[in-house]
């Protein structure tokens, strides 16, 4: 465990215990997979936590940002023992998790049972603001409905009347692919075929054997992690690359990876709510900054929720005057604020405790000689239905 007190000053006793509580440090607690495949989002997402509570000032209204490090090692079980530490022991007043939604499922039911105020900050799971929605949690970074559910219709309008669906054989990848053929197929498309890759694959040849052999219009995929590098290179060396052009949510080619992936990656195309290419101030400023922290990479799709999280939380906060003894008056306030991010505009639908964002559909293209996320469109203040959250 890991505590940073931001702006730390001599804290001169009072009176009073509720005034005592009140001119103490703001504690933020931050539960991440410091373990494989993850350990890199987390670091990565540790830098731009702090870079935002730098920005901030260190304090809101003269109390002081804690901020408490947690590692839930990618583990269920001890994401649900670092949550309950960061309730009982740290008395955090409000706590960013959930990097996966193997780990934000737990700490999302977590949440609600202690009434804790809690921002998800990756995970896409749709249940969590869906059917177990609840005003304790908010998300600050998308549903997987959100990010898939309008590029059917666009590649559709390309001209890609055809599709073959390939993911990771998990919830989250037969998810994706669900959401894709349900809009896809409604836009007039057509599914020519499925293929669901274990995570232990070695050779993906197989599968795109059985793409090849279905002749679609385009393969539609999702490989998170290292199984991402490893399929776009594949696939270029298999010969598609230059048969069928490879699509879906641009996770798969993401800033971690494409430097990895080089050439193989050029004319991925697909949507996504961030990429570090976007062309408005905020982010210039953002990318800077993070590049002279990391050693000069590019910030990545889940580094920018922690951000994110904790720039609406000190809107909220502000506020409230700095204050957190009230914790539904301080949650419902951070649910109300309205940001101008790296990644555009953005809001908490109040129906669902998700965000509303800016969708980008990209291409990589080569630039400069460099794979680049470039932007072809941009789909606007995008939320979701409610799907069952009744607030």
């Amino acid at each position: 465990m890991r505590r940073m007190l931001y702006g730390l000053a001599p804290v001169i006793a009072l009176a009073t215990a509720p005034a005592l509580a009140q001119s103490g440090p703001i504690k933020i607690g931050v539960v991440l997979p410091y373990a494989p495949p993850f350990e890199i989002y987390s670091k990565s997402m540790e830098i731009t936590i702090k870079m935002a509570v730098d920005e901030v000032g260190g304090a809101i209204n003269g109390r002081k940002i804690e901020l408490i490090f947690e590692n839930d090692e990618n583990k269920p079980p001890q994401a649900i023992a670092k949550f309950k530490k960061l309730v009982g022991s740290d008395k955090a007043d409000i706590i960013l998790g959930g990097l996966a939604s193997n780990l934000a499922i737990p700490i999302h039911q977590e949440a609600v049972a202690a009434q804790q105020p809690t921002i998800i900050i990756n995970a896409g799971a749709g249940n969590i603001t869906g059917k177990d929605c609840s005003p304790w949690v908010m998300r600050v970074s998308f549903s997987n409905e959100q990010i898939i559910r309008d590029s059917g219709a666009w590649l559709l309008k390309k001209g890609y009347k055809t599709a073959f669906g390939m993911a990771a054989d998990y919830a989250g990848g037969r998810e994706i692919i669900d959401i894709f053929k349900r809009e896809y197929t409604k836009a007039g498309g057509k599914i020519v075929g499925e293929a669901y890759p274990p995570f232990s694959t070695k050779d993906f040849g197989p599968y795109l054997a059985q793409a090849k052999a279905a002749k679609p219009d385009m393969v539609y995929v999702f490989f998170p992690g290292g199984m991402g590098i490893q399929y776009v290179v594949e696939y270029d060396k298999f010969g598609l690359k230059g048969q069928i052009p490879l699509t879906g949510p641009a996770w798969t080619v993401g800033p971690l990876f494409i430097g990895k992936q080089g050439t193989s990656a050029i004319g991925f195309l697909g949507p996504i709510n961030y990429v570090p290419t976007l062309d408005n101030p905020v982010n210039k400023k953002f990318v800077a900054e993070f590049r002279k922290r990391s050693g000069g990479r590019d910030p990545d799709e889940v580094a920018i929720n922690g951000y994110d999280a904790i720039h609406m939380a000190a809107i909220g906060l502000k506020a409230v005057g700095g204050k957190t003894d009230d914790k539904k008056a301080m949650m419902e306030a951070i649910r109300k604020a309205q940001y101008d991010g790296p990644r555009g505009p953005m809001r908490i639908d109040p129906k669902t405790n998700n965000i509303v964002q800016n969708i980008y559909m990209i291409e990589v293209k080569d630039v400069g000689g460099k794979p680049t996320h470039v932007v072809l469109d941009t789909i606007k203040d995008v939320q979701d239905p409610p799907s069952g959250c009744n607030m």
